[in-house]
This record gives C-alpha cells, structure tokens and sequence, in this order.
C-alpha cells in the first residue's frame, strides 16, 4: 500500500470504510444523505468507492463542486460529468450526441450567459433528461463539498440563489423519490450554510427529507490494520510492526490523513524504525513550521466561516479547553471563560459549543460524573496547547 498523505489513493485501498459504506447505502436505499467530517477524515475517498463500487440499482455520478461559484456552473457540471461518464455507452450516444450541441454555451436551446433567468428549468431538464435514459436505475448523484459550493454560491449571487436552489433541489427529489438520490459531503458543514440562511431570512428547512450522518474515526484495530499495511513501505522491522502501528494509532487516534503523514515521516528516516521514532515524527508535525498536517485549517476556517461575535467566543473556549488535561462540563467552561471575559453568558457558551460539536472541533462525553466536552481529537488538542496557548 502507498503512503500518499494527502493525496488521492485509488478506492481500493480505502480501509476500514466497509461498515459506514454499507450504512451509507441502507440509507440511500430510502432517502438522500447528507455526510458531513472534518476534511481530510475520507469522505472523498467514501464518495469515490460507492461510485465504483455501487451495485446495478444505481447509475452514480461523481462530482468535486468546491470550484464551483454559480448555479449556471452547477449546471454544466453536472452536463459535462454525465456526458464524460456515459460517453462510450451505446444506449445513450443519442441523448448525448444531442447534449454535445447545447454545451459548452446552449443547454435546452437556452445560451449559458443568459441561462440565470431560466436555471429551473435547465436544472429540472438535466435530471429529466437522465431519468428517461438510465431505464430503471436510480440516479445517484455524489456531490463533494456542497455546503463550500453553497457558500461560493452565497458570496458571489446572494443567499437568496442559495435558499432557490436548496429548495429547487428538495422539489426535485420529492418529485423523482424513486428515481434519484442526492449524496451530500462536506468538511464546513451544511449546519454553517444554513445558519447563514436563517440569518438572511430563510426559515425553510431545504434538506429535511435527507438523512444526515457524520463520518466517524476509524476504530483503533482498522486504523492499526492501516498503519501497519503502511510501516511495510518503511524499513521497519518486520517482528516490530505490530507495536509500531499500536503506537502510531494511540498517538493520532482514528484520522487516517495523520497515519499517512506520520508514517511518511517515519519512511524518511531511511533506517530501521523505533517506537521513539514514532513520538518524535509526531511532535515534529506538531512543530513544523511548515505545517505539513495543516492543523492551522482549524483555525483559519473560523474566520472563513465564522461571524465575527461567533469567531471571538469560539476561540476563547477553545484555547480554555486546550489548556485542560482532561475534558470539562459546561459549568467549568463558562467559569473559565467568564475570568477572560465577564460578560459571556452561560447560553452563549453554550451555544458556541454545540456549534463546535457540529463542526467536529470538539466532542460531547457522558461519564459517570456528567456529560463533558473535549477536543474531538487529541492530536489537535496537542497542537493548539503547544503552538498557541
């Protein structure tokens, strides 16, 4: 298996995916679903294998819609990735020989430039035209980083072509139910897009008809199993490998993107490999400059995708939490809290954590003292406790 940090690995080699897949699938047998992670946790890599390895009741089509700025660019992607996935398959030469004279600037006899005034109907057109020649499949579409297209879309037409096209969207599940699917993936959160909305005035709840799931870690023997498939590249010993993958699990936790990267670091060494080396490559992400694990993402998506009130409390608390060993109730939060600044009010630091918790920064414990939050992963937590507090 190749150490690719980062990188796009072909589908199979996704491991320890094959329970949450199937899941996914149950889902999708019903309804659409929205699947939300941190980035870099393999909803990508989760997308690409249920595109290829989707069963004959589906007709998939993946699509990377984070370059994606306007409805009319939705629109031809959507065009250009059915007409490149179909190209060579005979039943449908027809329709697309036909599509091949409306892209790149006419699509239903309607010109792409002027194309704003009419996107409904170049919309609904699109899935018309797919439903009538897959036969009795059901269209399947898988769309990475919408909720980042939706905000693109927000900042660049307006939250009102956002709030349209959710709710385009929704009719047209609700009118094709049997015949179409959407798969949502996202690493902002459609939770963000959506507060946005709200606050702009939109009271309509656009995915209520979709399922949503959170990605979740690996478990610890998966992540092991990967680690271990990967200290093989390495010049590890072969009787230490075991050992050597436990400890690379224990001190990343379940994030395949980070095994990746230590092991990588690990390979460098180019000599036989020892648990010390394992905790040095660590701390070395942690304190490398150049950042090559990308921990900073944490905290520059706040000002990307946070308000300016919402940034200031969420940053607060989480440097607060950062400096805990252990993870904390709300009551202890608020208090610490309360010493930097007087006037937060318990619900507005409650208000910012559930907001965390869906972005995947922090996580909700039930002990046998109470429920407690944390750092969702404790590497992280690391990295903000060393590098910023």
């Amino acid at each position: 298996m190749q150490i690719n940090p980062g990188g796009r690995l072909n589908t199979q080699e996704v491991m320890g995916r094959d329970r949450e897949i199937a899941r996914y699938w149950d889902i999708l047998g019903r309804q659409g679903l929205v699947l939300s992670a941190e980035r870099r946790i393999g909803k990508t890599h989760i997308a690409l294998k249920m595109r290829d390895e989707c069963g004959p009741r589906y007709l998939p089509f993946y699509q990377d819609l984070e370059g994606v700025h306007s409805i009319n660019e939705l629109i031809r992607s959507i065009y250009d990735t059915v007409r490149q996935s179909l190209a060579t398959a005979p039943r449908f030469k027809a329709r697309l020989a036909t599509w091949s004279t409306l892209l790149p600037d006419r699509i239903g006899g309607i010109d792409i430039p002027t194309g704003s005034r009419n996107w409904q109907i170049l919309l609904a057109t699109a899935f018309d035209d797919l439903i009538n020649i897959s036969e009795d499949k059901i269209i399947l579409m898988l769309w990475d980083e919408f909720p980042l297209m939706l905000h693109n879309l927000q900042r660049r037409e307006g939250p009102d072509s956002a709030i349209e096209l959710l709710d385009h969207l929704r009719a047209l599940r609700l009118a094709h139910s049997n015949r179409l699917r959407f798969l949502y993936t996202g690493s902002i959160g459609l939770h963000l897009v959506l507060r946005s909305l709200r606050k702009a005035g939109n009271a309509n709840d656009p995915v209520n008809d979709m399922h949503s799931a959170t990605v979740p870690p690996m478990t610890h023997r998966d992540t092991c199993d990967l680690a271990a498939a990967l200290l093989k590249e390495t010049l590890a010993p072969s009787d230490l490998v075991s050992t050597l993958a436990s400890l690379v699990a224990e001190e990343v936790g379940g994030f395949p993107y980070y095994v990746h990267h230590v092991v990588d670091q690990l390979h460098q060494l180019r000599r036989p490999i020892t648990p010390d080396d394992i905790v040095s490559a660590v701390g070395g992400l942690i304190h490398d400059p150049h950042d090559p694990a990308n921990f900073q993402y944490y905290v520059n998506r706040l000002s990307a995708y946070y308000d300016a009130a919402d940034r200031g409390v969420t940053l607060m608390v989480l440097d607060t939490m950062a400096g805990l060993e252990q993870a904390a109730p709300v009551s202890q939060l608020v208090n610490l809290c309360r010493h930097r600044d007087p006037s937060l009010t318990e619900e507005y630091v409650r208000e910012a954590l559930k907001l965390m918790a869906e972005d995947h920064y922090v996580t909700l414990k039930r002990t046998k003292g109470g429920l407690v939050y944390d750092f969702r992963w404790q590497l992280v937590k690391r990295w903000w406790k060393e590098t910023r507090l």
